[in-house]
């Protein structure tokens, strides 16, 4: 039998964050799965924004009156037409669990709610989500492990893969490559974000979003081999030339 034959393609994109989502990058990586028909469409997290259910909004800052409803509709619209076969439950997307235990039936409520919606958008699809946990949260296919990420710094890559192997994320907002300083060749690859990152206003005073970047990985799998693709969009760049 031909090995070949047991080869499928995947997607993987991470942080596209609710409203804040790039239309363009939007149009684009809907229109590559068109035609490049992965098997596999993974979601690394992040799909939502959720600002008003920040540690700080919660104490009362400006982020509390952060409308949610735009949010949410805007990326349940977005994993509708994505369709993700696996969803990784990321960090924004973890307050919502947590918050169903918070002591203010308001909070309390309205995270249930919007737990259920993505719970249902995700039913919907067929698609299973893994829950966020951290450094528990990879999920294996091929020789790669996927998950959300929960490194943010500089070596980001480097340093999942010197945790995990070879691993895709997301997290970072930052799309490359890195290899592990291990004697298995190691890499971490970082899928960037699909969002537009002037709208993410937290990070406006911090100099590392000058290093944000777009993108999202693509390739084949077999039981036991992975062969990743890693597109990052140029900056500054209007249109996105894709490899199909």
């Amino acid at each position: 039998m031909n090995p070949i034959k047991n080869w499928k393609r995947f997607v993987a994109i991470g942080c596209t964050h609710g409203h804040l989502i790039d239309r363009v990058a939007r149009d684009a990586i809907l229109r590559f799965c068109r035609h490049f028909r992965p098997h596999t469409r993974i979601h690394l997290g992040d799909a939502f924004d959720l600002t008003c259910f920040r540690t700080g909004a919660l104490r009362g800052d400006v982020d509390s009156g952060r409308p949610v409803e735009g949010d949410m509709a805007d990326g349940t619209r977005f994993m509708s037409d994505y369709q993700p076969t696996l969803f990784f439950c990321g960090n924004h997307e973890a307050r919502l669990w947590k918050l169903c235990d918070h002591p203010s039936a308001i909070v309390a409520g309205l995270a249930g709610r919007l737990r259920q919606d993505l719970e249902e958008v995700c039913a919907e699809a067929r698609c299973k989500i893994i829950p966020y946990a951290g450094v528990y949260s990879f999920l294996k296919i091929g020789n790669y492990k996927f998950g959300h990420g929960y490194l943010f710094n500089e070596n980001a890559c480097r340093d999942h893969a010197e945790a995990h192997g070879n691993v895709i994320f997301a997290h970072t907002h930052r799309a490359g490559i890195a290899r592990a300083r291990r004697d298995d060749d190691a890499q971490g690859i970082c899928t960037g974000t699909l969002a537009e990152i002037q709208c993410l206003e937290y990070s406006h005073t911090k100099r590392s979003t000058l290093s944000w970047s777009q993108g999202f990985v693509f390739g084949e799998y077999s039981d036991s081999l992975m062969v990743p693709v890693l597109f990052q969009q140029p900056k500054g760049a209007a249109e996105w030339r894709l490899p199909i």
